[in-house]
């Protein structure tokens, strides 16, 4: 940047705050004004009375550059003393000696406070729009464009005028790798009919198996009537939905596989996709907006909420860590590039005076990610090349795809230049579900 831009430029502080639960800490980055990292200005920082706020201003003559943060957690009255005295300044090798400078500072946790991360939290508390979460006169429409693909009110098919009575029935999914848990069971269980024929071992079988679900033969089939939720999509019977399209997609990494995609008719945005093994459509819930409340006669339209498109990638990144017990993926959309990401902090807060940011501390995930040219290469190396074992990929909608990279690279741009990279990876940060938080509300 020259120095005509430096001094056209806003004075503004930079402030990031991040909580390390498990070491009991909060740092602290503050990035001075570029018009004044080269006059080794030291800040005034200034711990607010009830410990969960900082505010930072410079001295005279920048005496009108101030700026507050509130912290991701409340610190102990001895901070108060650590920051009344100079920063560690915070400076990257590469460029020392040059005006990157930036002061960093640890404050200690109190140990009295309540706002550090819950342990003990529901293991599906991290997706949002769970069947707990809708309700019987639930809508779904197209976040793009508002057109409505499951209305409650309007006849899909047979048993029409029971539904228009009933409503829809939501259902949380099984965990992704309940088909394989419960095929183990059933074929390692121990035989509660000791003594029997294994002639008649066949007819012995426990007719629970069938009756509750867990038979090896059982499987999720969409069913009228009935809204199957997982954690990234709305699993609907084809008969239930309106304003939708097939359309035949087809990637270019595997020449052989072709897929039915379902677009919206109005739009032509790509919503979900045909899964023939259920029997059903899958809605892509990044790709969708609800409404939970009843329209009273047409003359009030009901309130439509979202979720931010990382908040249910996220959502789908936590459910493969449970499940995999992996941090290191593909993100790619079937196209030949892609995203590598880790997982590096799967649950944290923090805190930025960034004009986009909310003034409240945000819980997230910290990313490492590196761009990828060619992702089958990757996850299916040649003979002889080394491969990954604790790889997994997600594949995602190109447009999905495209807002996460986007979003990676400009949170990337938001931290501290100290703390932009480690090693060969950049550092970004990616939104989680939060159920304290209100979810963002549509017109």
């Amino acid at each position: 940047m020259s120095a005509a831009q430096q001094q056209n430029e806003p004075a503004t502080l930079c402030l990031h705050a991040e909580l390390l639960p498990h070491i009991r800490h909060i740092t602290l980055y503050v990035s001075p004004p570029a018009a004044v990292r080269s006059q080794n200005v030291r800040p005034d920082i200034c711990l607010s009375d009830s410990r969960r706020a900082i505010t930072v201003s410079l001295p005279p003559p920048h005496d009108d550059v101030i700026d507050t943060i509130k912290l991701p957690a409340r610190v102990n009255e001895a901070s108060r003393l650590a920051l009344s005295v100079a920063g560690q300044r915070a400076t990257d090798p590469q460029n020392r000696g040059l005006d990157q400078q930036e002061h960093s500072f640890r404050m200690q946790i109190d140990d009295g406070d309540d706002s550090l991360l819950s342990r003990e939290e529901h293991m599906d508390s991290f997706v949002p729009w769970t069947a707990t979460d809708m309700t019987s006169c639930a809508r779904v429409r197209c976040y793009h464009c508002r057109n409505i693909f499951l209305d409650s009110y309007v006849p899909c098919g047979a048993g029409a005028e029971d539904k228009d009575i009933q409503g829809w029935v939501w259902k949380d999914l099984p965990s992704g790798n309940w088909a394989e848990m419960m095929d183990f069971w059933h074929c390692h269980k121990p035989d509660p009919h000791e003594g029997h024929d294994h002639v008649n071992d066949a007819a012995a079988e426990d007719p629970n198996a069938t009756i509750k679900g867990y038979g090896a033969a059982n499987q999720v089939v969409a069913t009228a009537g009935t809204v199957l939720v997982d954690v990234a999509t709305f699993l609907i019977k084809d008969s239930d939905c309106r304003g939708l399209k097939q359309v035949e997609t087809k990637s270019t990494t595997t020449s052989t596989e072709v897929q039915m995609g379902l677009c919206c008719e109005n739009c032509n945005s790509l919503v979900g996709i045909e899964d023939t093994v259920a029997d059903g459509w899958r809605l892509f819930k990044t790709s969708l907006s609800v409404s939970k409340q009843l329209s009273k006669g047409g003359c009030e339209d009901p309130e439509w909420e979202s979720h931010p498109l990382e908040v249910i990638v996220a959502a789908q990144l936590l459910e493969l860590i449970e499940r995999e017990s992996a941090r290191r993926f593909v993100l790619h959309c079937g196209q030949g590039d892609g995203l590598l990401i880790w997982v590096f902090n799967p649950d944290m807060r923090y805190s930025n005076s960034s004009s986009d940011h909310s003034i409240a501390a945000q819980r997230a995930m910290k990313i490492l990610f590196q761009n990828v040219v060619d992702v089958d290469g990757m996850l299916h190396p040649d003979r002889g090349k080394a491969s990954s074992l604790s790889l997994e990929e997600l594949r995602l909608p190109s447009s999905v795809l495209s807002v996460i990279s986007e979003t990676l690279e400009s949170r990337n741009k938001m931290l501290p230049k100290s703390a932009r990279e480690f090693r060969e990876w950049k550092v970004g940060i990616m939104h989680r579900h939060d159920r304290t938080k209100s979810v963002k509300k549509l017109p």
